[in-house]
């Protein structure tokens, strides 16, 4: 059975000898490694070939590579993503994903991949957790993870040196359950909060805390989001983000902290969240 991995902007596949072109160019660009690969040393044009060859021709067991490719006729190569050191026996794997150039990235290819690249880790290889890690200058790949609905795990300070400053680490990780929840219709009344939330979410706080432009209330979820021992809950109504709350995860007792809410729901949201 063919494996088919397709959405409605971009499709993977199998890597193949007539992708090492573009991905060949992929490597002129320094940001890009920088991105994947860290502070590691350049590659030569040969080292290049080589070890992409060897990946195409020989991946391994413990490796998923997979090209990225728009939809339609004539569809180009746009970039890669990839799950790497897969442990089957304890279900677990690193994802990545790239674009070969500036152009390819912000149009959705990269969140959409990765969308896909979760389902064949979770309903193929029967995964149980996929895990990455994003540095702080990386901000359309932050998005991304965070559009998709990764969760934080921790922060690694001083992880890399670049434009003459020290960048740190954002580790990230999506368990099996947090998947399929995600998939799934965001449900009436109280509950975790749902990857789709994301732009009521932002409308929800300009709204209530009276905020200046999007990018504030995008840095105050960002920010709940970062710290580890909370989790953040929404209450929905008739099919309308209209409370978001942050609740403590330590102790036998939830303490409810941060609460954004439409004033009309506020008795109730309150309500919801003591039954917590």
């Amino acid at each position: 059975m063919t494996l088919n991995l397709t959405g409605q902007l971009i499709k993977l596949r199998p890597l193949q000898s007539s992708d090492l072109e573009a991905i060949q160019l992929a490597y002129t660009d320094l940001d890009l490694q920088l991105i994947t690969d860290g502070d590691s040393p350049p590659l030569t044009d040969v080292q290049v070939q080589a070890f992409w060859e060897e990946i195409i021709a020989n991946p391994g067991a413990n490796l998923r590579y997979f090209a990225i490719e728009t939809t339609g006729e004539n569809a180009p190569f746009v970039g890669a993503c990839s799950l790497q050191q897969i442990d089957l026996r304890n279900r677990h794997a690193e994802l990545s994903v790239w674009m070969v150039s500036s152009e390819q990235r912000g149009q959705g290819y990269g969140t959409e991949a990765v969308r896909l690249l979760l389902g064949y880790a979770f309903d193929v290889l029967r995964l149980d957790k996929v895990y990455l890690g994003v540095y702080d200058f990386n901000e359309g790949g932050l998005r991304v993870y965070e559009r998709v609905g990764f969760h934080y795990e921790g922060r690694l300070q001083n992880m890399l040196h670049y434009e003459g400053r020290y960048w740190d680490e954002w580790p990230m990780r999506m368990l099996r359950n947090e998947w399929k929840r995600s998939t799934q219709a965001p449900a009436e009344g109280l509950r975790f909060y749902h990857p789709s939330d994301l732009d009521a979410a932002i409308g929800l706080l300009l709204q209530e805390r009276s905020l200046s432009d999007k990018e504030t209330a995008r840095a105050i979820l960002r920010r709940w989001w970062r710290q580890i021992d909370r989790v953040v809950y929404s209450y929905q109504v008739d099919g309308q983000l209209v409370g978001l709350a942050t609740v403590t995860t330590d102790g036998d007792s939830p303490q409810v902290l941060d609460v954004v809410v439409r004033e009309i729901y506020d008795t109730a949201f309150v309500t919801a969240l003591r039954e917590l």
